[in-house]
């Protein structure tokens, strides 16, 4: 059995999904699978599951009965038919801690993907770190974690460090597919992520490197002008000085050597951008 949160909350077997439909039920399950193997205590999921409101006198109560529904959701569509529910959702010292046993959270997969891709890159194996960024960012099954999922104040830290690590893992897997010589390939993808990062540093750069390469010097340079001025209107500041390095060698036409020779994304640099 296996639990998903890139994207909506589901219970997966195989290919069979499916989850609790309650909102507080979600809550529950989330909070419990984002601490696999670690007990969650009951004032956690209380400030959790009622976060902004007054907690009725019957939280604990309702906690309990959340749990008992889960369990019986978790093992109602189960091809392991003989899995007692209470080996999986224990209840364990003020609180209660979730083990899949040999099954798996997708949030773990895909953090322990991008690991691995950073790895490869550092090392400059570009192949195997595009394939290992592609096999987390394969792992998404909608636009954002916990999709639906009403969210308090632990799932609220979840959900924004695992937004920013889908950017570090769709720059990473850029980076390796732009050393890989795949400029084209990843043209349009830079074009979409920086008018929807538009302060996002990491993209732009590897949008002028691309743009410069494909013989669009003129585009890459509006690149830089246009963040340029975003960063200065939202922010105050300029961009980064690797990115002003950048833009001065495409201006004055002496970066193509250099990165030929270094053979390793912009500037030989593997940069994760500041993102806005």
């Amino acid at each position: 059995m296996d639990i998903g949160v890139l994207g909506d909350v589901q219970i997966m077997d195989g290919e069979l999904g499916w989850g609790p439909t309650a909102p507080k039920q979600q809550q529950l399950l989330a909070t419990l699978a984002l601490a696999v193997g670690h007990v969650v205590t009951m004032s956690s999921l209380i400030d959790e599951l009622w976060f902004g409101a007054v907690p009725p006198r019957s939280a604990v109560t309702a906690v309990q009965t959340y749990v008992l529904n889960l369990r019986s959701l978790m093992t109602s569509r189960s091809s392991h038919g003989r899995l007692d529910p209470k080996d999986v959702l224990i209840t364990s010292r003020g609180g209660y801690r979730l083990d899949l046993g040999t099954g798996t959270v997708d949030a773990d997969l895909f953090e322990q993907a991008v690991d691995e891709g950073c790895q490869s890159l550092s090392e400059g194996d570009n192949a195997e770190a595009a394939q290992a960024f592609q096999r987390g960012l394969a792992l998404w099954r909608g636009a954002a974690p916990l999709d639906g999922v009403p969210l308090g104040p632990r799932l609220s830290l979840e959900v924004s460090r695992l937004e920013e690590l889908r950017l570090t893992a769709l720059e990473g897997r850029i980076e390796a597919d732009i050393r890989i010589g795949r400029h084209r390939q990843v043209l349009g993808e830079l074009r979409y992520l920086t008018e929807n990062h538009p302060l996002h540093e990491g993209f732009h750069a590897q949008l002028m490197l691309v743009l410069h390469r494909t013989g669009r010097r003129g585009q890459a340079l509006e690149t830089f002008t246009r963040l340029r001025t975003a960063l200065r209107e939202e922010l105050g500041i300029d961009p980064m000085p690797e990115l002003q390095d950048l833009q001065r060698e495409i201006l004055h036409g002496a970066s193509e050597k250099r990165w030929a020779a270094q053979g390793a994304g912009w500037g030989g640099m593997t940069v994760v951008g500041r993102v806005g």
